[in-house]
């Protein structure tokens, strides 16, 4: 999805601790070209959109997850109580908990399997080459945005 059209039902959460750093009062965790790969919105459970390149260039994007659910028969999701975790042949992609009413918890997230180098645990963040550690973004409209001159994110899989 595009920065410009997001879901009109997303409704960030006012705080997200993203692998041991915050998003308070944020909009967006992660954009690639202006692309949105994840949107972790405020919900029963937390509310995920996850999507994915299509193409070498990123141009084109498919979502994978619309609003916790699957769209690829081998993209498992899994609700236990107030965490959903995202699944794949290639391990779990994303788990998150809704720890109050305003506040999410990014517990683990891998995209590499789909070519986006976004890789964290509980404590650290690791975009690209750079390291997340007790980092506190307030107010921002995106997190960490990834911007390439030749467009291309990295090789594209899909679950198989």
């Amino acid at each position: 999805m595009k920065i410009d059209s997001l879901p009109p039902d997303y409704i960030p959460f006012q705080e997200i601790d993203v692998c041991g750093n915050r998003l308070i009062e944020g909009l967006l965790l992660f954009t690639i070209n202006d692309h949105v790969p994840l949107l972790i919105g405020n919900g029963k459970i937390p509310r995920i959109w996850l999507s994915i390149p299509a193409d070498h260039k990123a141009q084109t994007w498919r979502f994978l997850v619309r609003d916790n659910k699957s769209l690829h028969s081998k993209v498992k999701i899994h609700i236990v109580k107030s965490t959903i975790e995202i699944d794949t042949p290639e391990g779990v992609v994303l788990k998150v908990t809704k720890e109050s009413k305003e506040k999410a918890k990014m517990i683990t997230i891998n995209l590499h399997p789909f070519g986006m180098e976004i890789y964290g645990e509980a404590t650290m963040l690791k975009v690209m080459k750079s390291e997340f550690v007790g980092n506190v973004f307030n107010k921002v409209r995106v997190m960490v945005a990834i911007k390439s001159k030749d467009k291309k994110v990295g090789p594209i899989a899909s679950p198989t």
